[in-house]
């Protein structure tokens, strides 16, 4: 069989095939670093803007005090009481949309039932305050409407499971939708300040009674950051440039601005669960 002249030599081929490849694959780094630094441009305009909207000089704690409402802390704690005041579990999560406000809460409830524990939704416009918990509408034989998976009241832009043969716990296997999160993921986080320098962590946060989040609370992690103890500065959002799933929590102030907030008086907070 002859070969015409005009088929190159396979070692040539593979050169020129491994050269397009190399140049094709930093292209697509070349394209993701451009992405990636674009993002990080958009969130650093949102925190400059987020910063001239929200001046610490301007943030004190009187309409926090005078306001009310109640701590993320306290209701993570809270029982769960059906109707006729009888409990039926405790809260797990709370799941908030883009604009801060709560949109509903997860609980486990159902062990008294002899149907097994299952975790639940409860649409925030059902929940009241009761005693030193929640009541919620969720009986024996309504509760699979209230089904944390199956509940047709709650889109799948909301809250969906990821993996519905291996769910534990609730923190770990359920992720929620495009600008909507879980308090879970900015408690205990870490906050550091304007040019990557550490403050503390993220303890708490105060909502309105009506379920919108108005604060974060963070203790500073040493006497260069403030006198001891706890402080409420205001939270920013997906609005600003925060994402749940960040490595850190990042605060647009200094530490001379962030330092100067006073100690938050948890006794002068009049909160629906103390």
């Amino acid at each position: 069989m002859r070969l015409h002249h005009n088929i190159l030599p396979l070692t040539t081929i593979f050169m020129i095939t491994s050269l397009i490849s190399m140049q094709s694959h930093a292209s697509g780094e070349h394209a993701s670093d451009n992405i990636a630094q674009a993002n990080t441009q958009a969130d650093q305009t949102n925190l400059s803007e987020a910063q001239e909207l929200r001046s610490l000089d301007e943030w004190d704690y009187s309409a926090l005090y005078e306001q009310g409402g109640f701590r993320a802390e306290q209701l993570l704690e809270a029982n769960v009481f059906s109707p006729q005041e009888n409990e039926i579990g405790e809260m797990e999560n709370i799941v908030l949309d883009q604009r801060n406000q709560i949109v509903t809460l997860i609980a486990e409830v159902g062990g008294m039932w002899d149907s097994g524990d299952r975790h639940v939704a409860i649409p925030w416009d059902e929940v009241e305050f009761f005693e030193a918990g929640i009541m919620a509408p969720v009986r024996q034989d309504n509760v699979e409407e209230y089904d944390l998976f199956t509940n047709v009241a709650i889109d799948e832009a909301y809250i969906h499971k990821q993996e519905l043969e291996r769910v534990s716990r609730v923190e770990e296997d359920v992720s929620t939708g495009p600008q909507i999160w879980k308090i879970s993921d900015v408690i205990d986080d870490y906050a550091s300040l304007k040019g990557g320098k550490g403050f503390g962590y993220i303890t708490d946060a105060l909502f309105s009674s009506e379920g919108i989040m108005q604060a974060i609370i963070i203790n500073p992690s040493n006497v260069e950051n403030g006198k001891g103890g706890p402080r409420a500065y205001p939270f920013y959002g997906y609005s600003e440039g925060w994402r749940p799933g960040d490595s850190h929590y990042l605060l647009p102030y200094s530490r001379e601005d962030a330092k100067e907030l006073p100690v938050f008086d948890y006794e002068k907070y009049d909160g629906v669960l103390n």
